[in-house]
């Protein structure tokens, strides 16, 4: 099942939610495990398909890019690899050329064990920026890892990629198409340094089906666009973002007429259902937000306004204090506003469907608004509307509040 269930990720018709995690489509196999990067949890994970695969992967657009994301993205098989292998604890980021030695080490290492091609294998770390990586660690990683896959090992796999998170984002679905059922499988993590793109986070991403690698690599590049495009934790982009779905066919079933489109459903489901756990797990967060800007006069206002609301930190520190504080969402999307002479901004501001602004105005509250606005705010979602009343365009953004937590995690990041 998903480690993490939501109201604003429902499954579509014909998915279902299954036990497993990567390992839960066929022809997969997986391995977490032990190598001393982290004191006691796993910290080394290997993950392949057992037969070919089409794959499809999006990277961070820092400059500060990490050495894994560089080799995977520049000399990797995009569109064919078969396997990854992940570190936790270290992102072998900002480590110059003896990074990328380490990198291709890592990669080399287990192409040879799997008995790949090294274009084949993708590599992914994720941890403290600056620091080497301890390779006589990580190759006994990769080494027990490799020889320990199975097709029980998706969970120690989503267990061995976690760096501060305080859960692990795993999940399974099956999906009912025309020629019986294929499988999906996730995992993922991420809770700190969280905005696009695509948040800090990796995300690994199994499939059985035959499908094109066209369209896989459509409806994937739209999964994410929806999902871990659209969230925000701390407004920091990452030096390690990747998403990796590997496609295989394992299952036998070709997709044909509207099997594509609800594939591409059910992907989105579970992409944006391992989104929001990232945003739920957000280092000290309390409340997961979804926030629907509309009655824009352009798309990229929509976007700087929703940005802008779910980015402030004293939107953010006043949900985690329960306050229904408006004004500073009024602050924050008319901060972003061109001061074009049309007149000042006045919008409305709703907190799960009750209006508590109209046109940047208070709006009177009567006791059974209040214990409603009260509970809205106490529960661990919640909807949060802003009307522009500029235009038609709209922009939904997915971020969470900010709390003491954060603050004690972050101020000791390297310690």
């Amino acid at each position: 099942m998903f480690a993490t269930t939501t109201r604003f990720a429902p499954l579509p018709a014909g998915a279902v939610s299954a036990a497993g995690s990567v390992t839960f489509p066929r022809g997969y196999r997986a391995e977490g495990v032990h190598s001393g990067l982290k004191r006691r949890r796993r910290d080394v994970g290997v993950l392949r398909s057992e037969v070919p695969a089409v794959s499809a992967a999006f990277y961070t657009t820092n400059r500060a890019a990490a050495a894994p994301v560089l080799l995977t993205r520049d000399e990797g098989a995009n569109g064919a690899f078969q396997a990854v292998v992940v570190n936790a604890a270290n992102a072998n980021a900002c480590t110059g050329p003896r990074g990328e030695l380490d990198a291709r080490r890592m990669r080399d290492l287990t192409a040879e064990l799997l008995g790949l091609p090294p274009e084949r294998v993708a590599v992914s770390s994720t941890g403290v920026i600056g620091e080497p990586l301890p390779m006589a660690v990580i190759e006994k990683g990769i080494r027990r890892a490799s020889a320990g896959i199975s097709e029980d090992g998706g969970e120690h796999f989503a267990a061995a990629i976690r760096t501060t998170d305080r859960s692990e984002k795993q999940g399974a679905l099956s999906v009912a198409v025309r020629g019986g059922e294929v499988r999906l499988g996730f995992a993922a993590k991420g809770a700190g340094m969280i905005a696009p793109n695509m948040a800090t986070t990796l995300c690994f991403v199994t499939c059985d089906a035959a499908v094109p690698h066209v369209d896989w690599r459509a409806m994937l590049s739209a999964g994410v666009q929806r999902s871990f495009n659209r969230i925000t934790v701390d407004a920091q982009e990452s030096t390690n973002d990747m998403v990796l779905g590997l496609a295989n066919g394992a299952s036998g079933i070709a997709l044909r007429d509207g099997d594509v489109e609800r594939l591409a459903e059910a992907l989105h489901a579970g992409l944006l259902a391992m989104a929001l756990a990232v945003v739920a797990d957000g280092e000290g967060s309390t409340t997961t937000v979804r926030l629907r800007v509309t009655g824009a006069d352009s798309a990229s206002e929509a976007e700087r306004v929703a940005r802008a609301v779910a980015d402030s930190p004293l939107v953010k520190t006043s949900i985690y204090g329960r306050d229904a504080n408006w004004g500073r969402v009024v602050q924050a999307a008319g901060m972003v506003l061109s001061a074009d002479g049309d007149g000042p901004l006045a919008c409305d501001v709703a907190f799960d469907g009750l209006t508590i602004a109209r046109r940047s105005m208070p709006v009177g509250l009567d006791e059974s608004d209040e214990l409603r606005l009260l509970e809205a705010l106490s529960a661990p979602e919640l909807d949060l509307s802003v009307n522009l009343h500029r235009g038609r365009s709209v922009s939904v953004v997915y971020f969470s509040d900010l709390t003491h937590e954060y603050v004690r995690v972050n101020a000791g990041a390297r310690t």
